[in-house]
C-alpha cells in the first residue's frame, strides 16, 4: 500500500509554498505521462500539453494574449516589487523547467535561451508547426500516396486522420468531401461498391459515419472469405471422383458427354444417399 501511495503522489502536480504570497501556491507540473517531443508528433505533444495546463488553469502561461502582472506597483507614493508578478514569474519557472523535460533528449537546446514558458512555446510552435509551402506540398503528396493494400482499416483511416490534422495545424486544412476523397482513393477493389455508393450521395459524408461503414466493409469481407474457404459438399466430392474415374477408362468421351455423366452420377449419389437415410429411418420406426 506505501508503494502504491508513493507511486500515485509522484505522478500527479505537486504544490510549492509560494513565500511571496501565503494565500496562493504554486503548482509542480509532472508530466512524467506526457508524451515526450519528437521532430513528427508535435500535434499530439501539443494537445497533451494543452489539456493538461488547461487542467490545471496554466494555459495562460502559454498564451500570448494572457496579461502579466506588472513587476512593481506603487504604494503610499513608493515604489515596491508586485508580489503578484513575483508569483507569476516563479510559477512560469516551474512550467518552464516542466516543458523542458517534455521533450526528446535533442530538442531542449532549441528552447534553452528562451526565458519564459511562452517564449519557449512559441519557439517550438514555429519550429515544428510553422507553415511552409514545402512542408504542405509534402504533407498533400504523402496523402496521395496513402494506400490501404494489407492493412486494416483502423490503421489506414490513423494514417489518414494524422495526415490531415498536420495539414490543418500548417493553416491549409483539407474540406470533408476532400478528405473523403483522399480516403477512398486509397481502397482496392473489395470497397468499390462501397465507394461508389458514398461518391453518389447528395450530402457529403463525415469522417465518423465513413470510418463506421469502412469497419463495417471488412468485417463483412472477412466473413465472405471464411464462407468460401470452407470446403464442398461430400457428395459433390464423391461425384467428381467417380467422373475423374471414368475418364481413364474411357478417353473418347467428349467433354460434353463428361459434363453429362457428372452431373448424372452427382444426382444418383444424392438419390443414393437419400435411399440409405430413408430405409435407415423405416428400420428405426419397426423396431
Amino acid at each position: 500500500m506505501k508503494n502504491s501511495s508513493t507511486s500515485s503522489e509522484s505522478s500527479a502536480a505537486a504544490n510549492v509554498i509560494n513565500s511571496g504570497n501565503l494565500q496562493t501556491s504554486l503548482i509542480s507540473v509532472n508530466m512524467i505521462n506526457v508524451t515526450k517531443l519528437s521532430s513528427t508528433n508535435y500535434i499530439t505533444w501539443s494537445a497533451q500539453i494543452r489539456s493538461l495546463l488547461r487542467g490545471y488553469d496554466l494555459l495562460k502561461y502559454i498564451n500570448s494574449d494572457a496579461v502579466i502582472p506588472p513587476s512593481t506597483i506603487t504604494k503610499s507614493g513608493n515604489e515596491e516589487p508586485n508580489p503578484e508578478y513575483t508569483t507569476w514569474q516563479r510559477q512560469d519557472s516551474l512550467l518552464f523547467s516542466a516543458l523542458m523535460g517534455s521533450l526528446e533528449i535533442a530538442h531542449p537546446p532549441l528552447i534553452a535561451t528562451s526565458e519564459t514558458s511562452l517564449e519557449a512555446w512559441t519557439t517550438l510552435s514555429a519550429t515544428y508547426a510553422k507553415p511552409s509551402r514545402g512542408h504542405i506540398k509534402q504533407l498533400k503528396e504523402q496523402l496521395k500516396r496513402c494506400n490501404k493494400g494489407t492493412t486494416t482499416i483502423d490503421v489506414y483511416m490513423q494514417q489518414i486522420k494524422a495526415t490531415s490534422d498536420a495539414l490543418a495545424l500548417l493553416g491549409s486544412p483539407l474540406g470533408q468531401e476532400d478528405l473523403t476523397d483522399a480516403v477512398l482513393a486509397g481502397l482496392g477493389e473489395d470497397y468499390k461498391s462501397l465507394a461508389e455508393s458514398i461518391h453518389n450521395r447528395d450530402s457529403p459524408i463525415s469522417f465518423p459515419e465513413l470510418y463506421e461503414k469502412l469497419i463495417n466493409r471488412e468485417l463483412a469481407i472477412a466473413v465472405d472469405a471464411s464462407s468460401s474457404s470452407q470446403p464442398f459438399p461430400i457428395t459433390a466430392n464423391h461425384a467428381q471422383h467417380r467422373s475423374s474415374n471414368g475418364r481413364h477408362h474411357n478417353n473418347k468421351i467428349t467433354p460434353i458427354t463428361n459434363h453429362f455423366l457428372a452431373n448424372m452420377e452427382m444426382i444418383i449419389v444424392v438419390v443414393d444417399h437419400t435411399l440409405v437415410n430413408a430405409k435407415h429411418v423405416e428400420r428405426k420406426g419397426t423396431v
